[in-house]
């Protein structure tokens, strides 16, 4: 009887240990929120961390391409230019997975300033994100983002 009671358990297991397991697109959206909340505590290595080490990005005109070590540039400067006053909300969130390991998660994000490049009553722009599952970890490989035509 034990033996066929450790027997279920052990058979269960692998079932039981799935229920705790964080789908794909929770991992995506969870990494997007830890990235923003890395950005309200001026962390930028925090913000850089889930970028893959051949990230590419890029914005309007003027903001970009970008690799990994110059979107860091990028935001050191914009938080220097800012005076540490740089703040995002970021609004509905759309992921999809392509295939098991590949996915994209677009979103809209309010941007606001000190009033030196961003403007102190904000900016919506439009985010487009590429995500790839590397050694377990979801890795943003690449973004695009530009300003909302509603807010220009």
């Amino acid at each position: 009887m034990r033996v066929l009671l450790g027997a279920l358990i052990l058979g269960l297991l692998p079932v039981l240990g799935g229920c705790h397991h964080t789908p794909a697109e929770q991992q995506i959206r969870d990494t997007i929120t830890a990235m923003q909340k890395a950005g309200e505590r001026h962390d930028i290595d925090g913000i850089v961390a889930p970028l893959s080490d051949d990230f590419i990005g890029g914005g309007d005109e003027e903001a970009g391409p970008f690799d990994r070590r110059d979107f860091k540039r990028f935001l050191t400067f914009v938080q220097m230019r800012e005076g540490g006053s740089v703040h995002t909300t970021i609004g509905a969130m759309t992921v999809a997975l392509q295939g098991t390991d590949h996915a994209t998660a677009n979103f809209d994000v309010l941007v606001t300033g000190g009033g030196g490049l961003l403007p102190r009553d904000g900016q919506v722009e439009d985010v487009h994100t590429g995500w790839r599952l590397d050694s377990g970890r979801w890795k943003m490989i690449s973004a695009e983002w530009k300003a909302n035509a509603g807010t220009r």
